[in-house]
């Protein structure tokens, strides 16, 4: 069996929406298609396969740029178990307050993958919010029981959102001030919940994801060709006690 054969490919949906912070979801996606098997970028293998899922064809982003989806919102729940990966960015309050209706096609593909079970294949999967990004989880209501964080503007609105949208009478949602948290496994699933603070934590949060699905070198690899200073859950630990 050659090795290119034991190699894991893992599916990312990356969810859009008018005026989603560029970071958020930007972020993530350059840390991602940096992950190559061969480490080879003149003929990469990719790990992660990654598409942009919308409400339309053509979403404004902040500050009026514009994103193709890959893949139509309504597409994308047909497809759901096809992910392995599902990243939520944020964008200012006011931009999100329509999609916090129970209502909206978006909860209804955070709720839906919340639910699925770990792949057969591959193992866990991943729901990864960045920033406000929380803010969608939490009024889908897949936060009761866990642990997260987000913007730390942000922290006591989110407490908010999750004490008006967990189910009653279960339990509650803990929401902390950290750069990034792996919060285990949601309730009753195979989904692994990771939420990451302000913008540019979810860099270190994908980065930290890389480091669990592939290994710690590789993580490292990504980081030298980003030059990027990532800021390892040790390290920000370690930090955020000395504060």
């Amino acid at each position: 069996m050659s090795s290119e054969s034991l190699n894991k490919y893992y599916k990312v949906g990356v969810l859009l929406f008018p005026g989603a912070d560029i970071l958020d979801f930007a972020g993530p996606i350059e840390v991602l298609s940096h992950v190559l098997h061969n480490r080879n970028p003149d003929s990469p293998d990719r790990m992660f396969e990654i598409k942009t899922v919308a409400c339309s064809p053509a979403i404004r982003a902040a500050n009026s740029l514009t994103v193709h989806a890959d893949l139509l919102l309504p597409d994308a729940v047909d497809q759901i178990s096809d992910f392995h990966i599902l990243v939520i960015p944020g964008g200012p309050p006011a931009v999100l307050q329509p999609l916090l209706e129970s209502n909206a096609p978006e909860l209804d593909l955070i709720r839906k993958y919340a639910a699925l079970p770990a792949d057969k294949s591959l193992g866990t999967r991943t729901l990864l919010s960045v920033c406000t990004g929380a803010f969608l989880l939490g009024a889908a209501g897949v936060l009761g029981g866990m642990t997260v964080t987000t913007h730390h503007h942000a922290l006591d609105r989110l407490r908010d959102i999750c004490a008006r949208s967990n189910t009653p009478g279960g339990p509650g949602t803990t929401v902390l001030h950290k750069r990034y948290l792996d919060g285990g496994l949601l309730k009753g699933a195979g989904v692994r919940l990771l939420t990451a603070g302000g913008i540019s934590s979810g860099l270190d949060a994908t980065c930290y994801l890389v480091s669990q699905l592939a290994t710690h070198d590789m993580a490292e690899f990504i980081v030298r060709v980003m030059e990027y200073d990532w800021r390892e859950l040790e390290e920000v630990e370690s930090n955020l006690n000395t504060a």
